[in-house]
């Protein structure tokens, strides 16, 4: 999970970036990838390929929810 109280305000900043019209096409991007490596994780069935895609998707969570609470932080 990325803290967003701990990151400084240039980090903050840039994170808000991503929201403003144009440049937002990155958080459409995200959640495309989160969905497609949901349904991946759905039919996988090796353990190290499970342990990836559970990992994969957390990285896109993390992200897309500090891009939504940089919002309330900057």
């Amino acid at each position: 999970m990325i803290n967003v109280n701990s990151l400084s305000v240039s980090e903050i900043s840039a994170l808000n970036r991503l929201r403003e019209p144009g440049i937002n096409k990155i958080i459409t991007v995200l959640e495309g990838q989160l969905e497609e490596t949901k349904q991946k994780l759905v039919y996988a069935n090796e353990t190290d390929q499970i342990h990836r895609l559970q990992g994969r998707a957390e990285a896109f969570e993390d992200l897309l929810k500090a891009i939504e609470e940089s919002r309330k932080v900057g």
